[in-house]
């Protein structure tokens, strides 16, 4: 008898007994509408740009009724190969980066929910961002570093309005990871923050006006590094930054938990 005899009561197959106490399950018409059009797009049967046929259409190619074929539709969506706008039929488009990390996006959010999440995220963004300032220390142009000093006189001119200041943050980190040229790494870098900025305390404007002006001086600290073309005190200034940055949260958190 073989190792893996489905018919026999008994067998020392782990494999063998696991199938039988959960036979595979039967996929929706809506997954297997999704992995034929999936293919039919990958076959590029329908190129980028084109439209497919109407619902109607797809319904009757597929044998199957309008919820299967518009539940097929929203996960290619999701998966960003179709646009589907209100009126009108999916059109075949391309994942972006955006696609790629926005996949993620429900995941992190839970994840940062969770005991220790914010600080495994803080330490993502810490690894992240030191690759890019060495990165920008040792390749960005004149031009580049122009637009990080533009970024940051916008950020002192908002020192005194919290909600234009973070804003002015954000964009000033944003110059940075857009300086390898890269998509990806923004994507990664406008996601990290939306998501750990929603996990942050809510905070009064009063309480972060000298958070802000730390935080200003210390984005001069690499802006000068990186004019310096020097990798290491770049490093430096990012890592003294988002340290500082952490503490100064986990500190507004600890207290808002005290005074409840």
């Amino acid at each position: 008898m073989s190792a893996f005899d489905p018919h026999s009561e008994e067998t020392s197959d782990p494999i063998g007994n696991s199938l039988r106490r959960r036979p595979l399950t039967r996929k929706k018409l809506s997954e297997m509408v999704e992995e034929e059009l999936e293919q039919m797009i990958r076959r590029r049967e329908f190129g980028e740009g084109e439209q497919l046929p109407s619902e109607r259409e797809l319904m009757a190619f597929f044998n199957v009724g309008r919820p299967s074929v518009r539940e097929a539709l929203a996960a290619l969506k999701r998966k960003g190969l179709v646009q589907i706008n209100n009126g009108e039929r999916a059109r075949v488009s391309r994942p972006s980066a955006d696609t790629i990390i926005g996949e993620l996006s429900g995941m992190a959010k839970d994840f940062l929910s969770h005991p220790g999440g914010i600080a495994h995220f803080e330490q993502l963004r810490l690894f992240f961002e030191s690759s890019l300032v060495r990165y920008a220390a040792e390749h960005a142009t004149d031009e580049q570093i122009a637009l990080l000093s533009k970024a940051l006189e916008i950020n002192s001119q908002a020192l005194d309005d919290n909600a234009q200041f973070i804003r002015s943050d954000v964009d000033f980190h944003r110059v940075l990871a857009e300086i390898p040229g890269n998509p990806i790494f923004m994507a990664i870098h406008v996601a990290l923050l939306d998501w750990l900025i929603a996990a942050r305390p809510k905070v009064a404007d009063q309480e972060l006006h000298e958070h802000n002006s730390v935080s200003y001086q210390q984005h001069i600290a690499i802006v000068d590094a990186i004019r310096a073309h020097d990798p290491d005190e770049a490093d430096r200034a990012l890592q003294t930054h988002l340290n500082s940055v952490s503490a100064t949260w986990h500190a507004f958190g600890k207290a808002k938990k005290s005074r409840k």
